[in-house]
């Protein structure tokens, strides 16, 4: 199957999944969100697991620059005017956790224990993106103004211009950059369509570093630059993971635009990666 059409998958997934959150009320579980983001990061580590060991200085040094590359270019945008704000400190949600763990858990089966990790890659995602659609159907109430749509518009574009300097300069697609933040999607995907290890660990590691990055930097620069700059650093991440980081610095005017910003992404994500990855493999 072709990426195109993999793309019109994926969006298929994700519309079954809106449409069974919005029409029949289904609420994915949150311990069955985790459980699933656990399951394919561990299974796509396993998969990888000798190569990531291998290059792990490599691979964690460019995901790091990557990450943080990124993450700048997205926020520069919004940077031009600045209002200061106080910031209150919050701690890594329990999601954060579980991606390290199945992460470690991942390489270090998968290092000693040989078995077709990769064959379960594929399945899982598919229930991911049909939980995703779901979340997203549940919320109630959004309204998108042209406002809105300009921070995940911008970002998005800085992160692909961010990427683009990456893909000249190492080779790696810019379809890691348009994973926006969303980690258990972009690491796996790149695996599974390349076959390629290390592109599938920076696909993951320098989207999750984007999230942790996220908590790290928004913080501090909220003295600074306006609160789209760190929604833009977030990507599709500020409508679950990273809410309550907004919730917490900005306060209760921040949760629509932190909600539309990730629901946009979220949804672009899965026909994008694929789209870019095939322009740019």
């Amino acid at each position: 199957m072709g990426l195109y059409a993999y793309a019109l998958e994926y969006i298929a997934l994700m519309g079954l999944g809106y449409l069974a959150g919005r029409y029949l009320g289904f609420k994915p579980p949150p311990a069955a969100f985790t459980a699933v983001v656990a399951a394919i990061i561990f299974a796509a580590s396993a998969e990888s697991a000798r190569t990531i060991i291998g290059n792990a200085g490599y691979i964690l040094a460019i995901s790091l620059v990557y990450a943080f590359t990124v993450s700048t270019a997205s926020a520069l945008p919004f940077m031009l005017t600045a209002k200061r704000r106080r910031a209150s400190s919050i701690s890594l949600p329990k999601i954060s956790i579980v991606a390290v763990s199945a992460l470690i858990a991942g390489i270090a089966i998968g290092y000693f224990v040989e078995a077709p990790y990769g064959s379960a890659i594929e399945p899982v995602l598919f229930v991911l993106l049909f939980l995703a659609g779901a979340d997203i159907g549940r919320l109630r109430g959004l309204q998108l103004s042209l406002k809105l749509v300009v921070v995940p518009a911008a970002s998005l574009a800085a992160s692909f211009a961010a990427g683009l300097l990456f893909y000249f300069w190492t080779g790696l697609s810019p379809a890691v950059a348009v994973g926006m933040g969303w980690y258990s999607f972009t690491g796996p995907f790149l695996l599974s369509a390349s076959g390629n290890a290390v592109l599938g660990a920076v696909g993951f590691l320098a989207n999750f570093f984007r999230e942790q990055l996220t908590f790290l930097l928004t913080p501090l620069i909220s003295s600074i630059a306006p609160p789209e700059s760190a929604l833009a650093i977030g990507g599709a991440t500020t409508m679950d993971n990273t809410l309550p980081l907004y919730r917490s610095v900005y306060g209760s005017e921040m949760v629509i635009p932190a909600v539309v910003n990730g629901v946009l992404l979220t949804a672009l994500v899965p026909a994008l990666v694929p789209l870019v990855y095939q322009l740019f493999p």
